[in-house]
């Protein structure tokens, strides 16, 4: 029932696609749009837990490489009381023979410790003495680079202790004669005490290993590359992001990318294994399922559209054929035939129709063979033509073209102050008597009156010479009218004329521009045939001036400014005459928009001021520049004297408490609120909504639009101005003047 109400003044074709799309294209776009995110989702989460599980693999991998390794180190350190490093120490003596002994048992104990491990690399004992033992390969490194490592310097700081570092080799025999390209090598190091080694000679033991888990990455990441799985380039990194492992030397971009990370946890170490992956290919498998559900979604939108289709065709559109042709037969014209089309019943309905126009035609067209008697006057048809009774046809319209054949000007006599009339019938009377005792007047002309202050007059033309004797007939009608009657009538005298059609178009003329009166001063006759092209531009370029005109009648500052700036702009690139025309456009627009709300600019001004006379005094862009500013000044000051704060809209009080507080600085959200006594959420919200910034922004440009104004007009320097614009912080200031004007306060000002 509330639909129907809502509906039942619509047309049906609105109403038709409203409920089409309201309850059938829209919900199935809803349906559609949540179902592909939902999918879109499970993929992507789906890809993510698969880079989480490949990344566990990894860290399981150098997990238990590292236990074990760790494990047999302190093995081969320790057992036998510490027999292997007596025989690492004995290779550090300068007799061959003892060195070599020493080498093979050191070789034999570590080979029995180490078997069955084949991953290891090299065991390093390096001396105090600067001598180097290894078990197994050599390690081509130099001892200088070595001792500069992480994991070296922290395994001397803190003896008997194992720590664990990593080295990525780039190239074949990197490492050791032997290694291979993109291995990763971990190393075990560990630094006697004495207590452990009683000898003193042997400064670090270091264990190379090479680990599984690099032969993993380079194979996920080849897969990756050659498009054999979704995991994206996985690299091993530590706490400074540095790479510690990596296949691909390849930068990956924070935009379009997305990093998965893992913790490695090894004591005394911040390693993590990254994936970089493009964040397109993890919902990359996506569209293989969207494809068919995309599919039938297409399909049921062709079907609904052919469902559609034939229901505009069949029923829709030709009742719209027989509305229009009803409201053409309330407009007169009785000549309209539809082409029957649609369902039986409708075509059925549309015969009926034409059938029911040419009997109502027969109808009228008897009806005005009767009542052509009692229409005996020119008068009479003057005053139905002005009355609106356009849709009377047949012997109407060729009597009125009878009538209306010879030349004539149509005026429009409109009284736009005056106190309340009483009894209109008499003042009607009153001043049809005053206007009847013009002789011109009651020769030539008909009256058709629209209240006791609003009358349209036909003149009728009989020399070639009329405007000077028709400018003085209405000079004596305003005359004896205002001094017998008290009324005072603006003037809109129409273009010369002839017909009943070109009657219409006079009418409607004189009513539309009567409100040029604005810009006269007292008892103005505006002249359509003398100033027509310009009024016209006049009349026309008022329209683009409504924003600017309401922002001044609720006395909203920042606004009037953003619009008198941008006349300003305007009129700069334009020769005075222009310029001034748009001038009477702006003051056309202020003036009609004052009177639409009630309210007189006599008020304002305290007289009836001829505006056309004053500006035409101006002779430069910068008087007219001047001039309009001191009149925007006063219908300001004017609107914000007259604003009732305390019973208006509450968003035009708050931009006058903002505009008459914004060199406040603490001048917020929450004080506006308070002071129009609202939530501050739901003020924010409605602030928003009806002006179409925020309350920050408007705030800002309001402050923005001061400090421009006191920096083109004043010498105050711009820390100053800055405090009086509400910014405590000069720099802040800078910063926001240069963000929203491309400049900055001291090049503005230099511009100026």
């Amino acid at each position: 029932m509330g639909l129907q109400k809502k509906t039942g003044h619509l047309p049906l074709k609105k109403v038709y696609y409203g409920l089409f799309f309201g309850f059938i294209v829209i919900p199935l776009l809803m349906v559609l749009l949540v179902a592909l995110l939902a999918l879109n989702q499970q993929f992507k989460r789906q890809a993510l837990e698969n880079i989480d599980r490949a990344q566990e693999t990894v860290i399981a991998e150098l997990l238990s490489d590292m236990d074990v390794m760790s494990m047999r180190l302190s093995h081969m350190i320790y057992t036998n009381h510490s027999q292997v490093l007596g025989h690492a120490a004995g290779t550090d003596v300068a007799d061959v023979n003892l060195r070599y002994s020493s080498e093979q048992k050191l070789t034999q104990g570590v080979n029995m410790i180490l078997e069955p491990v084949t991953d290891v690399i090299s065991v390093d004992f390096m001396m105090y003495s600067g001598r180097r033992t290894f078990v197994k390969s050599e390690i081509t490194k130099p001892i200088e680079e070595i001792r500069e490592m992480e994991w070296y310097q922290k395994a001397l700081k803190e003896k008997d202790k194992i720590y664990i570092g990593s080295y990525d080799t780039k190239t074949v025999n990197d490492l050791y004669m032997g290694s291979r390209k993109d291995t990763m090598v971990l190393v075990y190091a560990l630094s006697p005490s004495r207590v452990t080694d009683y000898t003193g000679r042997i400064e670090m033991i270091s264990y190379y290993q090479s680990t599984g888990a690099s032969d993993r990455i380079k194979s996920y990441n080849r897969g990756y590359l050659g498009g054999k799985n979704k995991l994206g380039i996985m690299q091993i990194v530590d706490e400074e992001d540095e790479v510690i492992y990596a296949t691909e030397d390849i930068q990956y971009p924070g935009v379009g990318y997305t990093c998965v990370t893992s913790k490695i946890p090894i004591r005394d170490n911040g390693w993590y294994v990254k994936n970089y992956i493009k964040t397109g290919e993890l919902t990359a498998d996506f569209w293989h399922t969207a494809g068919p559900v995309l599919g039938i979604a297409v399909l049921i939108f062709l079907l609904t559209s052919y469902f559609s289709g034939y229901f505009l065709r069949g029923i829709i559109r030709p009742v719209e054929k027989i509305s229009d042709g009803l409201k053409q037969i309330e407009e007169g014209n009785l000549e309209v035939h539809i082409t029957a089309s649609g369902q039986y019943e409708i075509r059925s309905m549309i015969h009926q129709f034409n059938a029911m126009g040419r009997r109502l035609k027969a109808l009228i067209e008897e009806y005005e063979e009767k009542v052509k008697t009692a229409r005996d006057t020119p008068e009479d048809y003057f005053k139905e033509v002005a009355a609106g009774k356009y849709y009377l046809t047949g012997g109407f319209e060729k009597r009125g073209e009878e009538i209306f054949a010879e030349s004539y000007v149509v005026m429009r006599f409109f009284a736009p102050e005056g106190g309340i009339i009483e009894d209109e019938r008499e003042k009607i009377r009153q001043i049809r008597l005053c206007f009847d005792r013009n002789p011109r007047f009651a020769s030539r002309c008909m009256m058709a009156e629209r209240g006791a202050r609003d009358f349209l007059i036909y003149y009728r033309i009989m020399e070639d010479d009329y405007q000077d004797k028709l400018y003085h007939m209405v000079k004596d009608l305003q005359e004896m009218v205002d001094r017998e009657q008290s009324v005072r009538f603006a003037v809109c005298i129409g273009v010369k004329s002839s017909g009943l059609n070109a009657l219409y178009e006079q009418m409607e003329m004189v009513q539309s521009r009567m409100c040029l009166y604005h810009l006269y001063g007292k008892n103005p006759i505006i002249n359509l045939e003398e100033e027509g092209e310009e009024l016209q531009k006049i009349y026309h370029g008022s329209e683009q001036f409504r924003e600017l005109a309401k922002s001044l009648y609720i006395a909203d500052d920042k606004n009037m400014v953003v619009g008198r700036d941008r006349l300003f702009s305007e009129i700069t690139e334009k020769s005075v005459a222009e310029a001034k025309q748009r001038i009477y456009s702006v003051v056309l627009a202020i003036s009609c928009y004052f009177e639409e709300q009630n309210t007189s600019f006599y008020e304002v001004f305290g007289e009836d001021y001829d505006y056309r006379e004053k500006i035409d005094r101006l002779n430069d862009t910068r008087s007219l520049k001047l001039w309009i500013t001191n009149y925007f000044a006063w219908i300001l000051d004017y609107s914000a004297s007259k604003l009732n704060l305390t019973q208006t809209d509450v968003i035009v009080k708050a931009k006058r408490y903002m505009s008459d507080n914004f060199e406040n600085a603490e001048l917020s959200l929450t004080t506006v609120a308070e002071f129009v006594g609202l939530n501050e959420k739901y003020f924010s919200s409605r602030f928003t909504k009806e002006t179409g910034e925020t309350f920050s922004t408007y705030l800002t440009e309001l402050r923005l639009q001061k400090a421009k104004e006191l920096l083109k007009n004043t010498s105050f320097k711009i820390y100053e101005i800055a405090e009086m614009v509400g910014y405590h912080n000069a720099e802040h200031f800078n910063r926001m003047f240069k963000k929203y004007n491309g400049i900055s306060p001291a090049q503005y000002r230099k511009t100026m």
